[in-house]
């Protein structure tokens, strides 16, 4: 059985910038490639530049056998191209955007038990799981450490920190030993000055992640099928909201479906004397303004964004000419409301004090 591309990639290090160790690198880079493992191929010609950084023969094979063809050129130059697997993002990418992206690539190896993310930290980079396994792990409220997920080779994480320097949502630590391709935000920054197709491609890439991710988990939503929810990715629009703005205001006939992919906000109900009652926060994964698209009433209460927040917002036409002509959401979204509303008449009614946890408006 041969080494783990890991170890593989340390010994061709080891070698340095000599002869052997780019023939050996070089024909390794060639045969993954071929094998339909892009990948793989793109972590170990990230190790080719390394040890001469004007190697060009790589990034160039990886170019025509993966990037997004030209108009001008066939969509398999290569003979057998045409059955190789897409790559996502990089597909997506002309030949020179592609080559520029994966020279800022960075190939990092992680032991098990070690973090390739951890909660709470500033997010600057993604990654895209090469070889291994991680576990995604968040902490509770009430400070359990939770295992939300696993991810395994192919999968891409961490994408928010592409849109904003915000917290970490959840660590990802590494359950066996990992090889990943890290993608710094600045360094992506430089690329897409250069090349505006890639901050396009990477915005919307990373977007229909965020909210794919977002939407699989979501109790509301999850009963779609992933074709479905995929084809949501097309109708929401991601906002950068700063702290303190209203999103939904009372008394107001609400215009849009909101889903808060990061940040905190603050719903409150205005009593008919003036006063004010804060409701517990929302947090990423809520769902809220759904009362107002569906019954065609004025908001029940007011949402302020209490941090700076990342929401994918639906606007009412959209809502009425998808959402609504979907029976299970529409009939999730309607439990969802008449359970708000009936805690709103409860908490006005009785003045109860609002259990911990509960992020409902």
């Amino acid at each position: 059985m041969s080494d783990p591309l890991h170890v593989r990639l340390e010994q061709l290090k080891a070698l340095g910038p000599t002869s052997e160790a780019l023939a050996t690198g070089e024909a390794l880079a060639t045969e993954l490639a071929h094998q339909g493992q892009p990948l793989r191929a793109i972590a170990v010609c990230r190790v080719l530049l390394q040890l001469e950084p004007a190697h060009t023969r790589t990034p160039q094979l990886l170019a025509d056998l993966y990037a997004k063809p030209a108009a001008s050129r066939p969509s398999a130059p290569t003979p057998g191209a045409s059955a190789l697997p897409r790559v996502p993002l990089f597909s997506e990418l002309a030949r020179e955007p592609f080559m520029s992206l994966l020279s800022v690539l960075e190939p990092r190896s992680f032991a098990p038990g070690q973090h390739l993310i951890t909660e709470g930290e500033t997010g600057r980079s993604s990654f895209v799981l090469v070889e291994g396994k991680v576990d995604v792990m968040r902490k509770m409220d009430g400070g359990e450490l939770r295992k939300l997920s696993s991810l395994g080779e192919g999968e891409f994480f961490g994408e928010i920190a592409l849109v904003s320097e915000s917290p970490r949502l959840a660590s990802v630590v590494a359950a066996q030993h990992v090889l990943a391709l890290e993608l710094h935000r600045t360094r992506m920054d430089r690329i897409a000055f250069k090349y505006a197709s890639v901050g396009d491609t990477v915005g919307a890439f990373y977007r229909e992640r965020l909210l794919a991710n977002v939407l699989r988990s979501h109790p509301v939503f999850s009963a779609l099928p992933p074709v479905q929810r995929e084809s949501l990715a097309h109708i929401f629009e991601l906002q950068t909201v700063e702290a303190g703005r209203v999103l939904i205001d009372q008394g107001q006939k609400g215009d849009a479906l909101y889903l808060l992919l990061s940040g905190q906000c603050t719903p409150s109900f205005r009593r008919p004397d003036g006063q004010e009652t804060a409701f517990p926060p929302l947090r990423e994964g809520d769902v809220f303004g759904e009362i107002s698209l569906l019954l065609g009433q004025p908001a029940t209460a007011t949402v302020r964004a209490h941090t700076p927040c990342h929401v994918l917002r639906l606007g009412r036409e959209p809502f009425e000419r998808y959402l609504s002509g979907q029976p299970g959401i529409r009939a999730a979204l309607m439990r969802l409301g008449t359970e708000r509303l009936l805690h709103i008449s409860k908490l006005l009614a009785g003045g109860r004090v609002v259990h911990e946890g509960d992020s409902r408006v």
